[in-house]
């Protein structure tokens, strides 16, 4: 996950009276210390990584800062041509393409339709035949987002995120948001938006 410019914290704005300073080696001193021997150097106090609850003593470096924060600019660059070798059947029964990440609901992924030259968005469940290379893009694409287990998970929370998992790995939806069963009222999966659970599936689709 990439962090916001809205957490960075350097100088007065590290809230904590101690921090543990990584410069020729680690060391504990207190944070005003640490930003003079920062500011003597011309440069800053900086904050490894957003604050975390608990975190009362946050890891920090020596770097400059320019003001006002701005991140770093890189130059706009073309996008790469369509890899014909990512070939899949599309709903409407032509070959589209997969050009990489949907950034949208976790697993789907970006497409390109040259029949209409129209860029969408796609999940494995709404893909046909494709190409072996397009299976294996697939498979490693939805490996590489599979969402992680809860925190302080017990064992039912394990189970279900285990088998929410792995039909995620058949479908690519994970929609992430609670719903219920309208039959049993279990709490659904988050792959699934449907409004049965899979006992009590009939004719919905799940996902």
């Amino acid at each position: 996950m990439m962090w916001s410019l809205a957490d960075f914290r350097y100088d007065d704005g590290i809230d904590a009276s101690e921090v543990l300073l990584f410069d020729d080696e680690a060391e504990l001193m207190p944070r005003d210390e640490a930003i003079a021997l920062a500011h003597e150097r011309g440069a800053n106090l900086v904050a490894w990584r957003p604050h975390t609850a608990g975190d009362d003593t946050p890891s920090c470096i020596v770097a400059k800062v320019s003001e006002p924060l701005r991140w770093e600019r890189l130059p706009d660059e073309a996008p790469p041509p369509v890899d014909e070798r990512l070939w899949f059947e599309a709903p409407c029964g032509r070959r589209d393409f997969l050009v990489g990440n949907g950034h949208t609901f976790t697993g789907r992924m970006a497409a390109w339709c040259p029949h209409d030259e129209v860029g969408y968005n796609v999940s494995l469940a709404g893909m046909g035949d494709m190409s072996d290379e397009t299976r294996y893009f697939v498979a490693g694409y939805l490996a590489g987002s599979e969402p992680g287990p809860p925190d302080e998970a017990d064992a039912a929370d394990l189970t279900a995120w285990k088998g929410a998992t792995s039909r995620f790995r058949r479908t690519g939806y994970w929609y992430g948001r609670w719903g219920t069963c309208e039959v049993c009222g279990c709490v659904l999966l988050p792959d699934t938006a449907g409004r049965r659970c899979h006992e009590h599936l009939g004719g919905d689709r799940v996902g």
